[in-house]
């Protein structure tokens, strides 16, 4: 069996006689006849019905074509990777995006790289409290998408690019302080704080919402700390665009005590590794992220 067989068998079916499918070919009909009859012979069953007046697949033929069409579509693919690859197109990117970073922010560049690269596959990985950085600094990944602060340039050598803002909230459900206003840090520590685990980076992320003699609880993911806030079982801070529709409906609410850290707002920074080069897809994504503001941080 060849792949010039399946081609000629599936242009037959398609077209519903030799002489049809010998055009679209650019073959003879005889030609065509020949590659159908060494391929019934080599199974030893008719795949074509020619006794009508076009020809039709036999039941058994019906199966076998059947499956021919799948190697068909895949050969077409694998023909399309092959000249994507020959471009010197990667194979796979990788991208990790925090959890404070919106989401449409994220996925509207995703579906241009979708649709001028479909034969790249994309990786892309939601972490949290800077875990998106800590995979680029290891190289698992080819780009990052995080907050960003100066401070950040003690964890490697990067190409940062401001793409845009955040704001993380300090909230609670209604009823864990039973309605009442926080107003001090004491009546925080009465109650458990619910976090999100901190990276593994050399910097301490930890000082960054620090409080001392607070209860911890701590999860990876962002949606089960959520969903902790909204059963009572704690506060703790959560990005607003995460929490949007809770706060407007009262299902969260803000704590705003005095001389604490109850709105933190900074930058989301779509980041490179220096040392490495971009791909074509790679690249395609940072471009379409560009703005005029590129900072370099050694």
């Amino acid at each position: 069996m060849t792949l010039e067989q399946l081609q000629t068998l599936n242009s037959i079916v398609l077209h519903g006689s030799l002489k049809a499918a010998a055009g679209a070919l650019h073959k003879t009909q005889p030609a065509l006849s020949m590659a159908i009859k060494k391929l019934e012979a080599e199974y030893g069953f008719e795949i074509l019905d020619r006794s009508g007046y076009r020809l039709s697949l036999t039941p058994p033929g019906k199966a076998f074509y059947q499956k021919a069409q799948e190697l068909l579509l895949n050969a077409e693919q694998l023909h399309s990777l092959g000249q994507h690859l020959a471009c010197g197109n990667e194979a796979l990117v990788r991208l990790a995006y925090d959890s404070v970073c919106p989401h449409d922010l994220i996925f509207n560049a995703l579906k241009k790289c979708q649709r001028d690269y479909p034969q790249t596959e994309l990786h892309v990985f939601g972490e949290s409290r800077f875990g998106a950085l800590e995979l680029l600094q290891k190289a698992e990944i080819d780009l990052a998408i995080s907050p960003w602060w100066p401070t950040f340039h003690s964890v490697g050598d990067f190409e940062v690019l401001k793409i845009g803002v955040f704001e993380i909230l300090l909230v609670a459900a209604p009823r864990l302080f039973k309605g009442q206003a926080v107003t001090n840090v004491g009546q925080l520590k009465s109650e458990v704080y619910l976090v999100s685990e901190e990276s593994e980076l050399s910097f301490d992320s930890e000082n960054l919402m620090l409080v001392k003699g607070a209860r911890k609880w701590k999860t990876r993911d962002m949606q089960t700390l959520k969903q902790m806030l909204l059963s009572g079982l704690g506060w703790g801070y959560i990005p607003r665009h995460l929490a949007e529709q809770e706060l407007k409906d009262g299902a969260l609410v803000p704590l705003t005590p005095q001389g604490f850290e109850f709105s933190i707002q900074g930058e989301i920074c779509l980041v490179r590794r220096e040392e490495y080069t971009l791909g074509p897809v790679a690249s395609m994504i940072w471009q379409n992220f560009l703005s005029p503001q590129v900072v370099n941080c050694k």
